[in-house]
């Protein structure tokens, strides 16, 4: 019996070790993301379900330079937020969130809306909820799934719905949910994020596959120093947005469902949450009024 008692408890240990092993070896894949990049944006309609669908034409975006920065962390939290950088101008673009053994996530339905989804605890070991922000920081998709780590590799792999990309959601409206499949992996060159779509049509009578999508972006690293006025213009404006996510955590943490308009008073919320990041700028001592207005301009988008 004592050697069986012994014999469990090696066991238990090799077990929390491996654990703690992979949890260090998915936070330092998480890490290695940040930094100063040439990015390219490629996609490809491929299949479709319907016989009378007429297909896209390809999409191909930059080589444009970003800077991805790791702007917090804590155990079991890192934040890498995503700036582009088009010549002088720095543009504030879409943030990231990565979340050990996240419990709860909010679930993209189409419409603009969103659902609060718990998840079984003990299903959520060893696993990170991506947490995906528009650049206003309002919800864009989440999902949760385990690092791997096999073979010199290191990726992270999961299927969502979220809302339509940037570059069709002025232009398409015969599809109002893409099924994406993410897969962020890293390479020696820097990084890849390969995904596999599909755009649904989904009303309240049925839901509806249209064609399925390919999704290439690659992340090359260059020379820090290409970003460093991306670092700079963080510094400065860094203190705004963190007020701006300290509001969308209480709306966040309510785990309530949100639903949003498209405009108020004829412009979008990151239009209008741009603007007082400008108004802060100009009047950094007035902190807390500022934050009272970012407050009231995302309650006035929530239905």
């Amino acid at each position: 019996m004592k050697k069986i008692s012994i014999s469990i408890f090696a066991l238990l240990l090799n077990i929390s070790a491996f654990a703690h092993n992979n949890y260090n070896k998915d936070v330092e894949s998480i890490k290695k993301m940040a930094g100063c990049y040439r990015v390219t944006f490629r996609n490809a309609e491929t299949f479709s379900m319907s016989k009378n669908y007429e297909y896209r034409g390809r999409f191909q975006s930059g080589p444009v330079l970003e800077l991805v920065l790791l702007d917090s962390e804590k155990q079991g939290k890192i934040s890498l937020q995503h700036l582009l950088v088009n010549g002088p101008y720095i543009i504030k673009h879409w943030r990231q969130e990565w979340v050990h053994e996240e419990t709860s996530l909010y679930e993209y339905q189409g419409g603009y809306k969103w659902t609060p989804k718990e998840l079984d605890s003990l299903k959520v070991q060893g696993t990170w909820t991506q947490k995906v922000y528009q650049v206003d920081d309002s919800p864009r998709y989440e999902c949760s799934a385990p690092w791997f780590h096999y073979n010199q590799k290191s990726f992270w792999e999961c299927t969502t719905n979220a809302p339509l990309p940037r570059r069709e959601y002025s232009k398409r409206s015969d599809y109002n949910i893409l099924q994406r499949t993410n897969r962020h992996e890293l390479i020696s060159a820097g990084h890849v994020h390969d995904q596999d779509n599909v755009k649904i049509l989904k009303t309240k009578d049925f839901e509806k596959p249209l064609v399925m999508e390919k999704g290439l972006n690659t992340y090359m690293k260059v020379s820090d120093s290409l970003c460093n006025k991306a670092k700079d213009w963080w510094k400065d404006h860094k203190t705004y947005w963190f007020q701006v996510r300290e509001v969308w955590d209480e709306v966040y943490g309510m785990k309530a469902p949100l639903s949003f308009k498209k405009k108020s008073d004829g412009s979008t919320l990151w239009q209008k949450l741009f603007e007082l990041d400008d108004q802060f700028q100009e009047n950094p001592e007035k902190a807390e009024v500022v934050k009272k207005e970012v407050k009231k301009t995302i309650e006035e988008f929530l239905y």
